[in-house]
Formats: structure tokens, C-alpha cells, sequence
């Protein structure tokens, strides 16, 4: 364990400050945007871009990091990504902004492909679930932290910008000063969604109305708390406490899921969301402290939510099908993403700061309506035969849920035959 965390801890380093920078980033330019341009459906716009961005670089990084390798790529790409901060700075246009967010969600895409790609090669299967726990907690907790540098200084001045690109800039520094070896190509990964539909419509659906979801929140989230009249530092908390009980309400959560029937557990947290959400809407501008303490649940159901319905797909798949699945799923997760921003955004034009957690409110509880309809047409799946669940950031790629699915493939390297004990 000591051996592999000691070959990537370089690697845990540069994504903890990019996670940092784009904790900080993201939040920024949601706040910026609505005093910039004065629309909440322009900022939406925006931030759904970003999404965008990474269901692109799912499928061209692939082809970049196989050219020129691991090492290089995630250079190029931190580097790209180091610019964007100054070019939203300088250029101050909708439209820019945009395509500048686009580029970013693209080149985030392919450094979290290199990480995952590196994380998954150097750990076994023995280990793997352990080693991708250290992964998500560092990204999880850098990027909650980036929330806080907001309030460094005023979002109206360049100089929050230029944080950004000096945390991507320095990101670069231990990839390439690394004397790890690099790992082989990423795999090529083919989509079926038809398929897994036909399989599992619960997890293709549920992955799609968390995509929704958790896009919404990351990109108007801000501009809720703004409207709802916290303060900057007010904002920072917010976004904050909601990584941080996503966080801490992960494990126990998927533990769970791998005990009780996981249509039952979707139920629950779409359950959980929409009540959560709905206060949060009634308590906006009225009680800061009870806002707070929600969106801290929310955060915890509704990062939950993604992998529990990746899971539950893995239920009926073979060892040979879950890394295609996880691709799929990942894809649906991402295209629903990036209209999840914009269809907030145009419900909070119309309907104020809790328009964002109606809408929210209002797809969880179509979730809720279709996972008990499943509930009552399938027979629930035997304990023994259920995969465990491995959590893995939802802000990153596909090569995480890649490994997460190869977690129970044969390990020629440790000759275990990857099974669970107790699904054995």
C-alpha cells in the first residue's frame, strides 16, 4: 500500500492543486457572471459548457495522451488550462466565456483521464478501492477548500483570476519532476447506451437526474446563495459545506446500498434531495444557518446518488461488460450535466433564487416515481450476487469508473480472482 501511494504521490499533489484552483474557479465565475452580465440564464449558459467540455474529452483525450504520452499530456493540458483563468480575465464576453469553459471542461477531462488512467495501473485490485478512496478524499477536499480562497479578495478585480492559473501552473510542477513510470495507453472504451438501458433503464435514468442535478448545483449554486442574500463569505461556506457533506455521507451511504435492495436506496436519496431541496427554496433569505445545515445533506444524497446507480447497473453485468458500462453510464451522466446549469438557470429567471432547487426537487421526484415503479416489476438481486460500490469524484472522467468496474477482474499480478469476500 505504502509502495503504491509513494509511486503516485506526485501525482495526488497535482490534482490537489487542481482541484484547489477549480474549486475556486468555478465558484468565481459563477458569482462573476451574474454581476457581469445580469442573467442567470447567460450564466447558466456558461457553466453548462463546462460539461460540455468534459463529454468531449472523454472521447478526443484518449487519442492525445496515446501520441505523446501521460507525462506530456497532462502537461499540455494543465498548461492550456493554466491560460483559460487569464483569457476569462482579460475577455470579457459571453460568448468567450463559453467556449473558454468548453476548452477548460476538455482539458480537465484529460488530465483526470492521465490521474485515473496512472491510479488505476499502479494499484491492484487488492488495494484499489483503498487507493481510489485516498484519490477522491484528496480531490474532495481540496476542491471544498477552494471554495473558501473567494474571499481572498473582490471577485470584480483580476486577481482571484490569477490564483487560478498559478494553482494550475504549479500542478505541473510534480508531474514532471516524477521518476514514476508512466502507465500504458488508456483503453479504448466503446458506449452502449441502448444497451444498458435495456439492462438496467433505473441506473441509465438515475445517472441522467444526477448529471442534472449535481451540474445544476455546481454551476448556480453560487448564484443561489448570492440571491438569497449570504454574503461572499457566506457563499464560500455553501459551497463548502455542501463538498464536505458530500464527503462525509459517501461511505456510509454506498455501505448501504451494498446491504439493501439499491432501488430502495435511490428511492431514499431521491426521497432525501427533494426534501432537502424544497427547504432550502423556502428557507432562502429567511434562515442562513438552516440553509447551511441542508445543503450539507443535500451534498451527501446527492453525490451519492451517481455511484449507487452505477452499482446498481453493475448488479446484472459480467466482469467483461462493466467497463463498457461505466463508459456509458458516465456519458449519460455527462450530457445530462451539461444541460443541467441551463435548465436551472431559465427556472430561476422566472422563479427566483429557489427556482435552482425546484428544479432539482422536481426531477428527484421523478426519479422517486420511476425507481418504485422498477422496484415493483424486477425482482430485487441476491446480496451475495451484488457488486460493491467504489466511490470516485463525480466532477472527473471515465477512467475511474473504468477501474472501479475492473475492481473485480482477476489480478494476474496478485493471482486473486478480484471477488469480494463477501459476495463469494
Amino acid at each position: 500500500m505504502l509502495k503504491t501511494l509513494s509511486s503516485i504521490a506526485a501525482l495526488l499533489l497535482a490534482i490537489a492543486y487542481l482541484a484547489l484552483g477549480n474549486g475556486l474557479f468555478s465558484t468565481l465565475l459563477s458569482v462573476r457572471s451574474s454581476l457581469q452580465f445580469g442573467s442567470t440564464e447567460t450564466t447558466g449558459a456558461i457553466m453548462s459548457s463546462y460539461f460540455l467540455g468534459l463529454v468531449i474529452g472523454v472521447f478526443w483525450c484518449r487519442e492525445v495522451i496515446r501520441k505523446v504520452g501521460h507525462i506530456r499530456a497532462f502537461a499540455a493540458f494543465a498548461a492550456l488550462l493554466s491560460i483559460l483563468p487569464l483569457c476569462h480575465a482579460f475577455v470579457v464576453n459571453p460568448w468567450a466565456w463559453a467556449v473558454f469553459r468548453v476548452i477548460a471542461g476538455l482539458c480537465l477531462s484529460g488530465v483526470f483521464m492521465v490521474a485515473e488512467s496512472w491510479i488505476n495501473e499502479r494499484a491492484t485490485n487488492q488495494i484499489r478501492g483503498q487507493v481510489l478512496s485516498i484519490y477522491m478524499i484528496t480531490f474532495y477536499l481540496a476542491l471544498g477548500s477552494g471554495q473558501f480562497l473567494i474571499n481572498l479578495d473582490d471577485t470584480q478585480k483580476v486577481s482571484l483570476f490569477v490564483l487560478v492559473s498559478v494553482l494550475f501552473s504549479v500542478a505541473i510542477i510534480p508531474i514532471s519532476l516524477t521518476q514514476s513510470e508512466a502507465p500504458a495507453p488508456v483503453p479504448k472504451i466503446s458506449f452502449g447506451v441502448t444497451d444498458l438501458f435495456k439492462l438496467s433503464p433505473l441506473a441509465v435514468v438515475g445517472c441522467a437526474v444526477a448529471g442534472i442535478s449535481n451540474a445544476a448545483f455546481y454551476g448556480m449554486g453560487p448564484v443561489f446563495a448570492k440571491e438569497a442574500g449570504l454574503p461572499l463569505s457566506g457563499v464560500s461556506i455553501f459551497m463548502g459545506m455542501t463538498i464536505f457533506g458530500g464527503l462525509v455521507l459517501q461511505w456510509p451511504l454506498g455501505k448501504l446500498s451494498d446491504h439493501f435492495d439499491r432501488r430502495h436506496i435511490i428511492m431514499v436519496l431521491a426521497a432525501l434531495i427533494g426534501l432537502t431541496c424544497l427547504g432550502m427554496a423556502l428557507m432562502a433569505g429567511v434562515d442562513p444557518m438552516a440553509i447551511y445545515a441542508l445543503t450539507a445533506v443535500f451534498g451527501g444524497a446527492a453525490f451519492a446518488l451517481h455511484p449507487v446507480c452505477t452499482a446498481h447497473a453493475n448488479d446484472f453485468l459480467d466482469a467483461e461488460q462493466r467497463v463498457n458500462a461505466a463508459g456509458g453510464l458516465m456519458v449519460v451522466y455527462g450530457c445530462a450535466a451539461a444541460a443541467g446549469p441551463l435548465i436551472a438557470a431559465t427556472v430561476m429567471g422566472f422563479a427566483g433564487a429557489g427556482g435552482l432547487y425546484y428544479c432539482i426537487a422536481t426531477v428527484q421526484v421523478m426519479l422517486f416515481g420511476f425507481a418504485l415503479y422498477r422496484a415493483s416489476s424486477r425482482r430485487t438481486i441476491l446480496r451475495v450476487l451484488r457488486r460493491p460500490l467504489v466511490f470516485a469524484p463525480r466532477m472527473t472522467t471515465v477512467i475511474a469508473h473504468v477501474a472501479s468496474a475492473r475492481n473485480q477482474e482477476p489480478d494476474p499480478a496478485s493471482g486473486s480472482d478480484g471477488k469480494d469476500p463477501a459476495g463469494s
